[in-house]
C-alpha cells in the first residue's frame, strides 16, 4: 500500500498521540452528553417513545449515504483534517436547530441534517488514527481511550446537572462539544494520504466483496443488538426506580471496563486478532442482553454493564484492526466510511427503530430480542473467520 505523505506535520510520535488523544477526548465529551441523555431531552420535548426511536433511528439510516459520500470525498482530496473541521461546525450548527422546533416533523429534519454532518466524524478520526498508529508506532487503544474517560465525565456531570436543571442543558452541551471539537481537530496531524488510481470508483463497491459483506454483517448486527440499550436503558432504568445518578455511573461502569481493554488492546489483539476479538464481543451478547431483561437492582445492573467491554470494546478494536489490514488500496477511508454506513448505521438504524416500538410494548423484555440478534452476529463473525485470509482485498 502506498504510503501517506507526513511532510505537512511535525512532532514526535508521543505529540501525535496527545493530540489524536485530545480529539477523542473532545468529541466523546458530545458522545457522552448524547447518548444517554438526548432521549430525555426528546421526551422533555413532549415526544413519545416511538418517536424517539425514530429520531433515534434517522442518525442511522443517514449514514449509509452520508458516510460513503464523505468517506470518499476525503480518499478522492487525500485530506482528513479539513473534512473533519467542516462536519464538525456543521453538526454543531444542525443540532442548535432542536431548540427551534416545536413539532415531530421539525426535530425530524433537524436530526436529518444534523446526521448529514455528524455520520462521517468518527470513520474519518479512526482512519486518520490508524494511518497515524501504523506509520508512528502508536496505540490506538491507548489514543482512544481517552474518548472514553471523558465520555465517562460527560455522563456523569451531565446526570448532575440534569438534577437541578432543565433538560435543553443538554442541547445546549451538544452544540458546543462539537464547536470544541472542531477547534481540537485543527491541531490534528495534516496527514495527506495518495488519491486513488481508479478515482471514479463507486464507494459502495466494497460492499459486493464477499468478505467485506460478512464483516459488515456481524459488525451490524452486534451494533444492532444494542439498541434497546443505547435508546431506553436511561429511560428504562428510571422506571425502575433508579435515580439520575445511578444512571450515570452504570454508564459509566461500562465504559471503565471498556477503558481497561483499550489499555490492553495492543497484546490482546496481537494474540487473538482482529476477527477472534470481534467474535468474542458478538457472543458476549447473548449473555449480557439475557441477563439485563430481568435485572432491576443497582447492583445487577453495575455488574452486567462491565461486559460492554466485549460487546463494543472488542468488537470495535477487532473491526479497526481488520478495516486497517483489509482494506483495497485508496479505499481506506472509503471502507472505514462503509463500515459505519452499514456496520454502525444501516443494522443500527432498524435496531433504534424497533427498539422503541419494543420497549413500548414489552419494557425490559425487549433485552431478549436483542440476545437473539446477538446470537445472529455471533455465526456471522464465525463464517468470516472462516473466510478471510489474512490479506488486503482486491476488487476487479
Amino acid at each position: 500500500m502506498s504510503a501517506p505523505d507526513l511532510s505537512r506535520t511535525t512532532g514526535s510520535p508521543l505529540g501525535w498521540s496527545v493530540r489524536l488523544s485530545l480529539f477523542y477526548a473532545a468529541i466523546f465529551l458530545v458522545a457522552g452528553v448524547s447518548m444517554p441523555w438526548f432521549p430525555v431531552y426528546l421526551q422533555s420535548r413532549g415526544l413519545s417513545a416511538d418517536q424517539i426511536g425514530l429520531i433515534l433511528a434517522i442518525g442511522f439510516w443517514v449514514k449509509p449515504l452520508a458516510n460513503p459520500v464523505g468517506s470518499r470525498w476525503a480518499d478522492l482530496s487525500g485530506e482528513r483534517r479539513r473534512p473533519l473541521i467542516v462536519f464538525l461546525i456543521g453538526a454543531g450548527a444542525a443540532y442548535a436547530l432542536f431548540a427551534a422546533g416545536d413539532a415531530f416533523w421539525a426535530f425530524f429534519l433537524a436530526a436529518v441534517l444534523a446526521s448529514c454532518f455528524n455520520s462521517p466524524i468518527l470513520p474519518l478520526a479512526d482512519n486518520l488514527t490508524m494511518t497515524a498508529a501504523a506509520e508512528r508506532n502508536l496505540d490506538y487503544g491507548r489514543v482512544r481511550l481517552w474518548g472514553s474517560v471523558t465520555f465517562i465525565g460527560a455522563v456523569y456531570a451531565a446526570g448532575w446537572l440534569l438534577e437541578g436543571a432543565a433538560p435543553s442543558i443538554i442541547l445546549w452541551l451538544m452544540v458546543g462539544g462539537y464547536w470544541l471539537t472542531a477547534i481540537v481537530a485543527a491541531n490534528l496531524p495534516d496527514i495527506r494520504f495518495p488519491k486513488p488510481q481508479f478515482r471514479r470508483r463507486n464507494p459502495f463497491a466494497l460492499i459486493g466483496h464477499p468478505v467485506f459483506a460478512l464483516f459488515l454483517l456481524a459488525s451490524g448486527l452486534n451494533s444492532a443488538a444494542h439498541a434497546v440499550l443505547y435508546g431506553f436503558g436511561s429511560i428504562h432504568w428510571r422506571a425502575v426506580g433508579l435515580d439520575d445518578v445511578q444512571i450515570g455511573i452504570l454508564w459509566a461502569i461500562g465504559v471503565v471496563a471498556e477503558i481497561v481493554l483499550f489499555w490492553l488492546s495492543r497484546r490482546i489483539v496481537g494474540r487473538t486478532g482482529p476477527l477472534r476479538l470481534m467474535l468474542a464481543g458478538c457472543a458476549a451478547g447473548l449473555l449480557r442482553w439475557t441477563l439485563t431483561a430481568g435485572a432491576e437492582d443497582f447492583a445487577g445492573l453495575a455488574l452486567l454493564q462491565v461486559l460492554h467491554a466485549l460487546t463494543f470494546g472488542a468488537a470495535h478494536l477487532g473491526a479497526m484492526h481488520f478495516i486497517q489490514r483489509a482494506a483495497p488500496e485508496g479505499m481506506s477511508a472509503t471502507a472505514q466510511g462503509l463500515f459505519s454506513a452499514f456496520g454502525m448505521g444501516l443494522f443500527m438504524g432498524f435496531g433504534a427503530l424497533a427498539a422503541g416500538f419494543l420497549y413500548d410494548g414489552l419494557g425490559g423484555s425487549a433485552y431478549y430480542v436483542m440476545a437473539i440478534v446477538s446470537a445472529v452476529s455471533t455465526l456471522a463473525a464465525l463464517l468470516l473467520i472462516r473466510r478471510w485470509d489474512g490479506s488486503r482485498l482486491t476488487l476487479g
